[in-house]
């Protein structure tokens, strides 16, 4: 079989966990090993890497806190669009209750929960410092005034993390579920400082939970005969041939 036939087989394995089980919990030494792998294969712009992997392990309750996060933020786009949808149905906001969706649980109960931030490089390393003294280059990952500015570079470079990291989780039989639903306001996280970039604020890009599943969105789909309805948009209209 070839190498790329078993990543392709790897990858599909990955499903959506809706509960994972609360009874088996990965090593912290074995989730170590996988982070440093992840770390070493994950391509960075001049390898500056500028986010930070902030692991919550088993039995951490600030995992509550990320949690209620997720919810409120969750909660306040739903009241945004009532907000105008009320004008066409003005029942709609009386008869609206918000319910945490269920997709969210496995941010709150899993092995390890993953929040990935951006962080404000100290220095380049030595070639990218040489660039910078002898030819001019600007090291922007190394000033806390650009963080706003490289923040869709540094999500697409924590992307490239989360992925090498799922692959590495999945060749070891463990599950992994991600969610982007975060404040975008950065003063939200002020309760959170081992995640601020700087006093007060903090730029949290996705969080990634990492465990055993014993319950999978997919089964969910398929018990309630929602599985056709539950489709990505086509092909041509993804992936343009220009």
């Amino acid at each position: 079989m070839s190498k790329k036939k078993n990543i392709l087989t790897t990858l599909e394995q990955r499903h959506h966990v809706l509960r994972y089980d609360p009874h088996k919990v990965v090593p912290d030494d074995d989730l170590s090993k996988l982070l440093y792998k992840a770390w070493k294969i994950t391509p960075s712009k001049n390898n500056f890497m500028p986010y930070t992997v902030n692991v919550l392990g088993p039995g951490d309750k600030r995992k509550k806190i990320i949690y209620d996060k997720v919810v409120g933020n969750h909660a306040f786009y739903d009241e945004k669009g009532l907000a105008t949808d009320t004008k066409a149905n003005p029942k709609m906001k009386v008869e609206y209750k918000f319910e945490p969706n269920p997709a969210y649980r496995h941010v709150l109960e899993n092995s390890h929960l993953l929040i990935f931030a951006s962080r404000v490089v100290p220095e380049p390393n030595p070639f990218y410092k040489e660039k910078v003294k002898l030819e001019g280059h600007y090291a922007e990952q190394c000033e806390k005034s650009m963080v706003r500015d490289i923040a869709e570079s540094t999500s697409f470079e924590v992307g490239l993390f989360a992925q090498a990291l799922t692959v590495l989780c999945l060749e070891e039989g463990i599950d992994v579920s991600y969610t982007a639903c975060l404040p975008k306001n950065e003063t939200k996280w002020m309760d959170t400082p081992w995640l601020w970039y700087d006093e007060g604020l903090a730029k949290v890009h996705s969080i990634m939970s990492v465990g055993y599943g014993a319950y999978y969105r997919y089964q969910w789909l398929k018990e309630h005969g929602k599985t056709s309805q539950d489709r990505k948009p086509p092909l041509q209209d993804v992936v343009k041939w220009r």
